[in-house]
C-alpha cells in the first residue's frame, strides 16, 4: 500500500525568514508536491533510525539544514553594534522620561562573534511605564527595540525599582553578574550615576549567593546524569548531564576568582583548574565514553560537591544556623525574597544536605489558601552545627 509522507513533519523547526531563504528542491516548489507527495513502501525503521543515528551524535537536523552564516568581520561587526548602541542612545537622550541606560554585556572585538543583540538597562521617571497585555502581572517589563537592524533587548525599569534594586530590596536586587560586563552608557540623573557606582562591584554576599546558585545546577545536572545512567542505562543524555554538570562547577570557578569574566567559563576554569577539568571534563570528551567512565567522572563530581559544601552553600547553612529551631521551606525562601536565590535553589540545597546527613529533614503543618482549615504538610529543616 502506498503510504503518504508529508515533509513539512518531517522539517526542522525554523523561523518564517529562515524558511523564505532556504534553498527548497526543485521537485518541491509546488503546495501540491509538499503536502501530498507519494512515496511507495517508505521504510519508516529505516528513516528514525537514521534520525537517531544523527540525535546520537549531537548533529541538529536544524543546523544541517540551516543557511550558512553570511562572512564575519570582527572589526566591522563591532562597529556596527556600536553605531547601532550610539544611534539609539541619541534618541532616548532626546526623552526626558528616560533617566538612564546600562549596557548589560560588552560590545568588543573578542566577543561580537556570538553576538545577536545589545542588552541594556533603560531607567524611566516614576509613573510613567507603558504596559502591555503581553506583560502579564510580572512587574518586568522587558521590551525589543531595534536600531541599524540590531535588535536591542531592554529591561524597562522605572527610578524607584533600580534604586531598590540596589539597596537589595527588590527580588531583581542589583548583584554582581560575573558573567556580563555593566556600564552606564547614558545618565542625566546624577543620583543613579552615584548609585549605579556604588553597587556595580564585586562584593563577598554576591560571590556567596551566586556561588550557590550555581553549586544547585551542580547538584540537580550530576544527580539527573547518574539516574539516566544507573537506572535506564542510558549513556547519551547521562553524558550530556555530566558535561553541563562541569560547565556548572566552571561557574562556580569562576564566581571563586572574584572578576568578571564573559568569555566561556569552562575554558577560564581549565585555567584555574587544569587537573580537576581534565578529569570531568576533558578527558571524557577525547575518551571512549562508558558506563563505568561515566560513573567515575560523577564520582569526583559529588566528591566536588562535598568538599566544597559548607562554603558553596553558605547562605542556607548560615540562615539556619542563626535560627536555631527547625524552619519551614517556605519561612527560608522569605527570607530569601529580595536576592537572585529563588525557592528551587533553595529546596536543592537543603535536599542535598539532608541526603549527605547535614541537616536533618522534618514536616510542618501549612495551610494551603488564608481561609483553608485543613493542613497538608510542608518541608522544614533543622540544623545543628555541633
Amino acid at each position: 500500500m502506498e503510504q503518504q509522507l508529508t515533509f513539512a513533519a518531517l522539517a526542522p523547526c525554523r523561523s518564517q525568514n529562515q524558511a523564505r531563504r532556504a534553498p527548497r528542491p526543485p521537485a518541491l516548489h509546488s503546495t501540491t508536491n509538499i503536502h501530498t507527495t507519494k512515496l511507495p513502501s517508505v521504510d519508516f525503521a529505516g528513516l528514525f533510525s537514521s534520525l537517531k543515528c544523527l540525535f546520537s551524535t549531537n548533529i541538529q537536523l536544524q543546523y544541517i539544514m540551516s543557511p550558512a552564516l553570511p562572512p564575519f568581520d570582527p572589526i566591522e561587526s563591532t562597529q556596527q553594534f556600536n553605531e547601532a548602541l550610539s544611534a539609539f542612545l541619541e534618541r532616548i537622550e532626546e526623552d526626558r522620561n528616560i533617566l538612564a541606560a546600562v549596557l548589560v554585556g560588552s560590545i568588543n572585538e573578542e566577543l561580537i562573534w556570538g553576538k545577536e543583540t545589545i542588552g541594556l538597562w533603560v531607567i524611566e521617571t516614576d509613573g510613567v511605564s507603558k504596559r502591555l497585555k503581553s506583560d502579564g502581572n510580572d512587574e518586568r517589563i522587558f521590551r525589543t527595540f531595534v536600531e541599524d537592524g540590531i535588535n536591542i533587548h531592554a529591561e524597562v525599569i522605572p527610578r524607584s525599582r533600580f534604586k531598590q534594586m540596589v539597596e537589595g530590596s527588590s527580588r531583581t536586587a542589583f548583584s554582581c553578574n560575573f558573567f556580563a560586563a555593566r556600564k552606564l552608557v547614558y545618565c542625566n540623573d546624577p543620583s543613579i550615576e552615584k548609585w549605579f557606582d556604588s553597587a556595580n562591584t564585586v562584593a563577598t554576599k554576591d560571590q556567596e549567593k551566586e556561588r550557590m546558585v550555581a553549586t544547585t545546577w551542580i547538584i540537580g545536572s550530576a544527580r539527573y546524569a547518574r539516574k539516566r545512567i544507573e537506572r535506564k542505562n542510558d549513556l547519551e543524555l547521562g553524558y550530556e548531564a555530566v558535561i553541563w554538570a562541569a560547565h556548572s562547577i566552571a561557574c562556580v570557578e569562576v564566581i571563586n576568582a572574584g572578576e568578571v569574566y564573559e568569555h566561556a567559563a569552562i575554558y577560564k576554569a581549565i585555567k584555574l583548574q587544569p587537573e580537576l577539568f581534565q578529569e570531568i571534563y576533558t578527558d571524557i570528551l577525547t575518551q571512549k565514553r562508558t558506563k563505568k567512565r561515566l560513573l567515575a567522572v560523577l564520582d569526583r563530581i559529588d566528591q566536588y560537591i562535598a568538599e566544597h559544601a559548607e562554603e558553596n552553600l553558605q547562605p542556607v547553612l548560615k540562615f539556619l544556623k542563626k535560627e536555631k529551631r527547625t524552619v519551614p521551606l517556605s519561612h527560608i525562601c522569605d527570607h530569601f525574597a529580595h536576592s537572585q536565590i529563588y525557592p528551587w535553589h533553595i529546596e536543592a540545597t537543603c535536599e542535598w544536605l539532608e541526603r549527605e546527613g547535614l541537616i536533618e529533614k522534618l514536616s510542618i503543618p501549612f495551610r494551603i489558601t488564608k481561609k483553608s482549615r485543613t493542613d497538608v504538610e510542608e518541608p522544614a529543616y533543622f540544623y545543628d552545627p555541633s
